[in-house]
């Protein structure tokens, strides 16, 4: 692996970050938005999530048709508050069910988007030179690719490459 000075590190990265102030928000934006997308049409095929949907769905479908039976005087009152207030825990418990299973699916990649976003809508609009608290806000790890480019794996995953340029002799 080739060996890239810390001040060419640091050049790379004051680079990304005018670049990511000044573009980043369109493209922090569409990830988030792409990366919500996503998983929200994997949680549609999740088995778990299909079967609370059907449960909640027939718990409403009874919901409404114990109000119906109500209104038409086919039902005495105890019954149908007692069986209203069955349903209504039911439907609940479903929900509450089926949000847990989603937030167990999620994974913090949004937040973590969210929060590089507020870093940098904070931040100065460029650094001429090497703020190493704004480095550790944002960056994760750096991969030296070759030696002509290294990559900086932000903290929410996200990895951008950078063209270094090598001093001339």
């Amino acid at each position: 692996m080739p060996s890239v000075s810390t001040e060419t590190i640091e050049d790379a990265f004051c680079w990304l970050y005018y670049k990511l102030k000044h573009h980043g928000k369109a493209i922090l934006g569409n990830m988030i938005s792409t990366h919500l997308t996503i998983r929200s049409r994997r949680m549609l095929w999740s088995l778990d999530v299909i079967e609370l949907n059907k449960q909640i769905s027939d718990l409403t479908n009874q919901n409404q048709l114990l109000s119906m039976l109500k209104q038409q005087g086919l039902v005495d009152s105890d019954v149908f508050i007692s069986r209203s207030n069955a349903i209504a825990e039911q439907l609940q418990k479903a929900k509450q069910e089926k949000s847990r299973i989603l937030e167990a699916e999620g994974d913090q990649t949004v937040q973590q988007t969210e929060e590089l976003m507020d870093i940098l809508a904070e931040g100065p609009e460029f650094i001429d030179t090497f703020d190493a608290e704004l480095f550790s806000d944002l960056v994760d790890r750096i991969i030296v690719e070759d030696g002509e480019h290294i990559s900086f794996q932000m903290k929410n995953g996200l990895r951008l490459k950078e063209r270094i340029e090598r001093m001339k002799r």
